[in-house]
Parts: structure tokens; sequence; C-alpha cells
């Protein structure tokens, strides 16, 4: 602690602006939670104050310049916002000057004027909230002890010297509560009964909290102004614990689940409203220590959820075992302790002392419709309308459904239209006569009968309504045949319908003519009683019209070659038609489609142009290619629910289909290098023989080649040029090639030796027979020739042929 204090101190001492402790900053956690980004709104309005003071009076300072020269007071400090995220990735604000990482942010609170710490919906926030009121402790101690609270500089005229301190709490720290009069359970708590709180057991640090900044504001009064704003259920906006409630009602679920009998008291407050009360508070800020931030108005669970159901939804409701609720997974810890308090809290100090604006003054109930804008508003939920119109055998159909299930719409064709209601209808009445509140029971005391505490009215409406609907089940169970009249009364009914003016509808179809495009579509005849249609619905003016909020038109346009031809091409499994049927049926069409009375004049008339969608293609059965051209126009569906489920599940098997391919591409890569290198290798090894091959036949032809010249070496070559070498090594003259030159020439003083005949050895031998001769010749000696008696030799051929005795020798 003593660390993080030093740390502040360098801080403050140091020159940068930022670091320096001002009046004018402010510090806000979790800027963009629920409750932090209206709050950021409420205190933007103080920075434009800001603003325009600053510009009035850079131009008095004009004026006076011109005037005389004045002494100018030095420029006031500029509001400053600061504050945590709760996602890291956000790196601005509007209007935040500074976002700061939680974990560097305890040096840089208290060096803000005002703190505002909100631990309603986030428990990782505590911790923090913790570190930070010690270190304040330590820092309100040691500047009591050094008496230096007078010695700190006023930043402009007027400005308040203490530190302010506002804790956003939860109603949870009331939840254990017991009554104030056992007589009366029902008597509401005031501010002043903060001291007899009792906390739910999984709200007890919030409770700590509550006390250590109480015990703060107590004991540091002259330094610091800390005050608890407990608040209640916030709503309005993109809704935070209600939401599941919310966006089940706008999705049309068939049954919005009440958590018990629905007759326990929740205490409510508008986030926008909480968010003026946090600004009235800074701008003013009173004496006291314990706020209740609630509305006057006691809402119950029930009057919660059944004006939802009622109002936007489809107006039926199960009560569940609270138990029950956590097989929802929606709803978490936090959501189930708050929906099933039961609190009765009265607020004194925001109605009598501070005057507070209401942002509506109706109840949660009436307010409904108004909160319901808001919410598709925020979430960015819209209703697409189409119709789909086109020749027979198109694929309109095929096309509809495909639109229906990736957008979340609903289908309505003429053909089903009737069976739609009809199960619809059946359901309701079967879920009537079960009841709400079969698998809970009926409770006890003052939950006895929960369905008699609510309006009179409207229970005389919904028995009316129970009783409509049985009769008009009643006609559709009967079998008889319907009109055109009846058909189109119920396409009217299903458009306007909770569920198709919610999400949206896709038409199949239908209309074919002009007299039922203004029957349909009429303004005035909207106020019909149809089933299931209330008057709530009057309020929510961009559904009333119904046609002028058409989106678009779907044309799939063919010729009626490829008309019949497709009609030919059917799948098996396909109901098929026969050529007269087709080509009646689409001579009826283009009977109907001309110029002057086809249905396309009417929304023209709106200026709502059609989307003509080219089919082209015979075997595109499934309608991919018509539909890749919608999805370009209405663009991305909206994130919702049911719908959100079908995203990510067509998000995950796109996914897994383009894993699977690319891992079937991979293995077709790998077994492809695999393939080529068994070749290769093969090759190689293939490549290698025939190359020693050749190589042998090379050595061989080489050497035949060669032999000659070999045998030329070894026979005259050699014999003379080795014993020179030999003499050359033996001797190692100074110059060898000249005395291999002189040794070579003593050899062959005649030149013979360069001859190709010449042979040293038998020059030596004839050259000894030479001189044997001339020694024969001087001793006249006749010597017969030396032959075997073998070889006896005719005298005749003797004769004939005289011999030479030293040759034949």
């Amino acid at each position: 602690m003593k660390k993080s204090l030093e740390k502040v101190s360098s801080d403050r001492s140091s020159s940068e602006p930022g670091n320096l402790f001002s009046f004018k900053r402010y510090f806000i956690n979790n800027l963009d939670s629920y409750h932090g980004e209206y709050v950021l709104k409420e205190f933007s309005k103080m920075l434009d104050k800001n603003l325009v003071a600053s510009s009035r009076e850079s131009s008095l300072t004009a004026v006076g310049e011109d005037a005389e020269p004045l002494l100018r007071p030095p420029p006031e400090q500029p509001y400053e916002i600061i504050g945590t995220v709760s996602d890291i990735k956000m790196k601005s604000l509007d209007n935040v000057t500074r976002i700061i990482s939680k974990a560097e942010c305890l040096p840089q609170m208290l060096t803000c004027g005002t703190v505002i710490l909100d631990i309603s919906s986030d428990r990782t926030e505590l911790n923090i909230v913790l570190d930070y009121l010690q270190i304040l402790k330590d820092l309100l101690e040691k500047q009591t002890l050094l008496n230096t609270t007078s010695s700190v500089v006023e930043d402009g005229g007027g400005e308040s010297k203490k530190r302010y301190l506002i804790l956003i709490s939860t109603v949870m720290t009331w939840a254990a509560t017991k009554p104030l009069d056992p007589d009366t359970p029902d008597m509401p708590f005031i501010e002043s009964d903060f001291r007899k709180r009792k906390p739910h057991s999984n709200y007890k640090m919030h409770y700590d909290i509550e006390n250590e900044i109480i015990a703060i504001a107590r004991k540091y009064k002259t330094q610091i102004g800390a005050l608890v704003v407990n608040a209640g259920v916030t709503y309005g906006g993109r809704e935070d614990v209600l939401f599941y409630w919310f966006q089940k009602a706008w999705e049309c679920e068939r049954i919005l689940p009440l958590l018990g009998h629905g007759g326990n008291a929740v205490p409510l407050i508008n986030v926008l409203d909480l968010a003026q009360i946090i600004y009235n508070l800074v701008t003013d800020f009173p004496k006291k220590l314990y706020i209740l931030a609630v509305e006057q108005n006691v809402t119950k669970q029930r009057e919660i959820i059944k004006p939802l159901g009622r109002t936007v939804g489809s107006g039926m409701f199960k009560c569940i075992p609270p138990e029950d609720a956590f097989l929802i997974p929606e709803i978490n810890q936090r959501i189930f302790d708050l929906m099933t308090l039961n609190l009765n809290m009265e607020p004194t100090f925001i109605v009598e002392t501070m005057g507070l604006q209401w942002s509506s003054e109706l109840s949660f109930a009436e307010n409904v419709p108004v909160l319901m804008k808001q919410f598709k508003k925020e979430r960015g939920l819209k209703s697409f309308k189409v119709i789909v119109y086109g020749p027979p055998i198109v694929g309109k159909t095929t096309l509809s459904k495909l639109i229906c299930e990736a957008y979340g719409l609903v289908y309505i064709s003429p053909e089903t239209v009737a069976q739609d209601i009809l199960d619809d209808l059946a359901w309701r009445v079967n879920h009537w006569e079960v009841g709400e509140m079969t698998t809970v029971g009926m409770a006890v005391g003052d939950e006895k009968a929960p369905a008699l505490a609510d309006n009179g009215d409207d229970i005389g409406d919904e028995e009316g309504v129970q009783e409509t609907a049985k009769q008009a089940l009643a006609i559709l169970r009967s079998g008889r045949i319907l009109s055109d009249d009846d058909v189109m009364g119920y396409i009217r009914q299903r458009l306007l319908s909770r569920e198709a003016l919610n999400r949206g509808w896709v038409l199949d179809a239908f209309p074919t003519s002009m007299a039922q495009c203004i029957t349909l579509f009429d303004k005035a005849d909207e106020q019909d009683s149809d089933i299931g249609v209330e008057k709530e619905e009057e309020e929510f003016d961009e559904d009333i019209d119904l046609f002028s909020n058409v989106l678009k038109k779907l044309l799939p346009e063919a010729t009626d070659d490829f008309i019949c031809e497709k009609a030919m091409r059917q799948p098996e499994g396909d109901s098929r038609l026969d050529e007269e049927a087709v080509l009646k049926r689409l001579s009826e069409f283009r009977a109907g489609d001309t110029r002057d009375v086809s249905p396309l004049n009417f929304f023209d008339e709106l200026d709502i142009h059609p989307l003509v969608v080219p089919v082209k293609e015979h075997a595109d059965y499934s309608m991919k290619v018509s539909y890749a051209a919608v999805t370009l126009r209405m663009g991305r569906p909206c994130r919702y629910g049911k719908l959100i489920a079908l995203i990510e599940a067509a998000e995950k098997k796109e996914k897994e289909e383009l894993e699977t391919l690319r891992a079937k591409e991979a293995k077709a890569l790998k077994d492809l290098e695999k393939k080529l290198k068994e070749e290769r290798e093969e090759k190689m090894e293939y490549w290698s023989e025939l190359y020693a091959l050749m190589r042998e036949e090379e050595e061989a032809a080489l050497a035949a080649a060669g032999e000659p010249m070999r045998n030329y070496l070894v026979h005259h070559i050699f014999p003379t040029l080795t014993p020179a070498l030999l003499e050359v090594a033996k001797l190692r003259p100074e110059d060898p090639i000249d005395f291999l030159a002189e040794y070579l020439f003593k050899l062959n003083p005649s030149g013979k030796m360069l001859e190709p005949g010449y042979n040293l050895q038998a020059e030596k031998l004839l050259g000894k027979i030479k001189v044997l001769d001339d020694a024969l010749k001087d001793l006249d000696i006749k010597m017969d020739p030396l032959l075997p008696p073998e070889a006896d030799v005719d005298e005749t051929y003797i004769s004939k042929k005289n011999i030479n005795k030293m040759n034949a020798l």
C-alpha cells in the first residue's frame, strides 16, 4: 500500500497534466457497460457546457484586446472524463479523454476529483473497488495528519475543494431484509432504513463495500463527499436483465416463462433515469449517505412479463418452478436473483428533494411499446417484408423458403395459411385448457390466485380472445371448403400477426391481381377485429401501414420455353404436371400480367420497384444462384435468438465443409507428392542403371579405341623411355629434360629411333650378329645351317633359291 501511495505522490508531482490532481476530472468504471454507456451520455452535457463557456470567454477576451490591455486570468482547466472498459480491444470512446487499463487504474483514480464506481453488474470490479478504498483511506489519513487540505490551490472560482465518490450498488443488498411491520409486509422501505438492510448470500461483498463507503463519508466528511446509490433493476435501451424476455417477446416465442407465480415485487428504474440521478448528484452533491434509485410504482414480475407478451409477443405464458429457470441458457444467477427478488421500496430523496424529471410518467406496462421501439433500434432488429411473384414452375416456393430460413421470416402462402392458423389456434386452445400454473401449482397466502391480481379489463379481453379463437378453430375443423374471401382474410390475419409484424414475412405467389393487392394492403380495413390482433398495435406506426413497409418484390423471370422445359425435367420424386396443365397455368399468368392489369402497378405507385431475379439454369432446382442474387440486395440478416442459432449452425457447417475440403485438398496434394516422389525415385533408379550401363559401354568403347595406341606405346616407346626415366630419377640432374634428351640421343645417334619400325633390342641383336659375321669372314670358316633332322630340305628347292645363311641363322 505504501508503494501505491508513493507512486501516486510521484505521479502528482510530475509535470504531465494528466497525472496532476484535478477537481474537473471524472472517473467512470466500465464505460462500455450497460450503465456506463448512459452515464457517459449524461456527463457529455457537462463537456458541452464547458465548450460553450470557453468559446464565450475567448470572444470576450478578443474584445478586451482591442479596447485596452488587461491582465488575462489563467485559462481554467477543462473538464475531463477518463475510465476503464470491459472490452480490452476498445481504444477510444466519444467524449472520453483517456481509456485506462484496469491494471493501472488505481493511481489514475486518485487524481480525479469525482469517482463513479458501478458494482451492480460486474463482480470483477469488487476487488478493484476494495483496493481503491483502502488506498483512498490511507491517503485521506495521511492528509489529515499533515493538515494539507487547506493548502490545495483552488482551480476556479466557487469550485469545491472536496473529493466526491459515488457508488452504484444493487438492490440485492436488501434482499434478505425482514419487513418493517410483520402485520403489513407490503410496507415499503425508504432511505433511512438502510441500517436495517440484510444482503442476499451472493452479495455480501457488495454489502461490505457499501458500509466501507458510508464509513469513509462519516470519518473524512471535510475531505470527501461519498454516498451509495442503490439502483433497482434497470431497463430501457438495449436492455440488460430483461433482455431475455424482450428478445423472446419480439421473436414471438410461443410461451414466455414466469419464474414462480410471478407475484413478487421487483424494484425497477429506467436506465435513463439512473443516469440523470448520477448527473444531478455530481452537479449538486447532497449531504446524504444512502439513496434509493427506484421507481415509485410497485411492479410485480408478472406485470413486467405479461405486458411484453400481450403487446409484442404471442400473449401466452407459463409459470415454471424457480429452479427450472437455470435450464434456460440465457438466464444466469444474477438475472435469477433479481427477477425472483420480492422487495417493496419507495424513493424519497429523488422525488421530494431532487425533483427528478422522470423519462416517463407511465408504468412499465403502459410504456412497453416505447421500450420495444428503443430495444429494436439499439439491437438493430428490423423486419423484412417480401413478396415473391412470378410465373408457375419457376421456383418461387423454393426461393421463398430459402429466404425464410436464412432471415428468420414467416412463410405465408395461400396453400398453407389455413393449416398454419389451424395449428396455432389448436395449440393455443390446448394451452388455455391446461393453464399457466400447471407446473407450479396453486400458491398460498398473497399469491393464492395471482390471475385475480391482474387488471379486470385484461381478464375480460383475454376471455373474449379465447372465445373467438375457439369459434375460429371450430370453423376450420368443420372441413368446409374455403372461399377466396376466406383465404384472403386468413392471409391478412397472418400478415397482421405478432410474429409476422416483428420478424417480417415472405408472401409466396400472392397477390396475383390488382384487386387482391388493394384488398390485402388497404389501410382502411386494418382495424378489423382479427384473431390475435390487439389494439395496442396502433402505436406501432411502421407496422400499421403494411404496404408501405414492403421492402421489395422479388420477380423470378424466365421464358415460357424455359418453364416448359424445366417442368419436363422435374426430378422423379417431385410432383409433375403434364404439358397441357403447365401451358394452361402459364397462359393464365401471362394474361393477368399484362402492362395494364399487372399487380406490379400497385407497388410502382408506392415507389416500390421489383428486384428481377433471372432463372436460367435447368439443373438449379435448389435456386442457389437466384438466392445469392437476393442476399446481395437484402444484406445481412438480423442476429437474434433462434436465427443466431441457425446462423451459427450454418457458419459452423460452412466452416466444417471448408475444413473438410481443405483436408481433402491437403490429402490429395500429399498423395500427389508421394506419387510424384515414387515416380521420381523409380525414374532416378532407371536413369542410374542406364547411366552406369552407358558408362560401361563408353569405357569399353574408349578402351577399344585406345588399344592400338597402348600397344604402340608398350612396344615402341616404353622400352626405351622407361630406362631413361629411371636413369633420370637415379642421377637427378640439374636439367632432367636435357639429360633425358642426351640419354635418348646416345641410344640412337643415327636417328632411327624416330622411325615407326625401330626396335632397340632387335637393333642390339642385329649388331652382335653383324660382329659375328665379320669375325667368321676373317677366319674363312664355313658353317652349315643348323636345321633339325625332321626339317629336311629338298635339294632341288635349295638349288633354286639361295638361302642367306646369316638370315637363316
